[in-house]
């Protein structure tokens, strides 16, 4: 009778853990961009995209959110996927 072994394999992501910037907290983010974050949610994802050169101040030079996601708000249009739109965009020009 054959026996058959199980084998358990952990598989590690290949981005260091660094590799995705964290944005400083609210305190010390300037106010301009807490507010440019706000509007960025009252607009949601399509007005975003129609006026996403107003809004590319939310994202450092590389496409990385410069202010956090605002807590609790979850179906809304957030800093941090706004800015991955930013990245992808940018990848294809």
């Amino acid at each position: 009778m054959r026996t058959h072994k199980l084998l358990t394999v952990l598989l590690l992501s290949s981005a260091p853990a660094g590799a995705c910037p964290t944005p400083p907290p609210d305190s010390a983010a300037p106010a301009a961009l807490l507010e440019l974050r706000g509007d960025l949610i009252k607009a949601g994802h399509d007005k975003a995209q129609v006026d996403a050169s107003r809004f590319r101040a939310l994202c450092d030079k590389d496409g990385y959110p410069l202010v956090g996601n605002l807590v609790g708000k979850r179906g809304v249009y957030q800093p941090s996927e706004f800015c991955s739109d930013v990245r992808k965009q940018e990848k294809r020009a």
